[in-house]
């Protein structure tokens, strides 16, 4: 009796594995090594690593790392409300303190980290998709939407990682926690400007000025938004 392919439908011999399912095992296992060579390599040779990857092939890549990106901005939401929270609670006396401890008053946490989370990934190709129409439409660039979020997911390591530590760091000292998180954003910022050069606009004199547009549009555009759900 002949036997079949239950993923693909091909025609299988006695004891034959199917191909596309080899195919998927090797794909997941490039994946899982190249995320782990990025987030070294972002440490160690951060340039050369934007460079290796910014383009199409590293799509599927830059969405799992700007999805743990994601998680890590709700959970140092999180851990600032709740810091912050303690703060006034503890300087306006005893009895809100009391009510928040014992349940009267209580802060939604999980309703807090998926708007948080939502908002991230909303945020996210906000800001690819205006980074690709200036550089793409407005200085003649690179015209692949996914090397611009590749480009951009790579970037992602050095501030998902500042704001994992400054979420813990929060805990034993809120000022301390923002300046981690204040120096991973600079840093950031340094690389998204170095990986400007990779997407196909050769004027480097253009480069800052395709920052620059992007995140005054950006801030535009978040302006716009915190003005329609105030």
């Amino acid at each position: 009796m002949a036997k079949f392919c239950i993923h693909c439908g091909k025609k299988l011999e006695e004891g034959e594995v199917c191909s596309c399912q080899a195919n998927v095992q090797v794909q997941s296992d490039s994946i899982g090594s190249n995320l782990a060579e990025v987030i070294k390599g972002m440490f160690v040779k951060p340039i050369d690593t934007i460079k290796a990857y910014t383009d199409e092939k590293s799509f599927s890549l830059a969405l799992i790392l700007l999805g743990i990106f994601s998680v890590a901005t709700s959970l140092f939401v999180l851990s600032l409300i709740k810091n912050l929270t303690e703060v006034a609670t503890s300087s306006m006396g005893g009895l809100t303190l009391y009510a928040i401890s014992s349940g009267v008053v209580q802060i939604p946490y999980l309703k807090i980290f998926f708007i948080c989370l939502i908002a991230a990934v909303i945020f996210i190709f906000m800001y690819t998709g205006l980074l690709y129409l200036v550089n793409s439409v407005m200085f003649k660039g690179e015209k692949s939407f996914k090397k611009v979020f590749a480009m951009y997911g790579v970037n992602s390591v050095i501030t998902t990682v500042s704001l994992l530590v400054a979420s813990i760091f929060m805990f034993l000292s809120p000022i301390l926690g923002v300046i981690i998180f204040l120096l991973g954003s600079v840093l950031n910022t340094l690389y998204v400007y170095k990986g400007i050069e990779t997407l196909g606009v050769k004027d480097e004199n253009k480069h800052g000025y395709i920052y620059l547009i992007t995140t005054v549009f950006y801030g535009v555009v978040l302006a716009i938004i915190s003005l329609i759900f105030s």
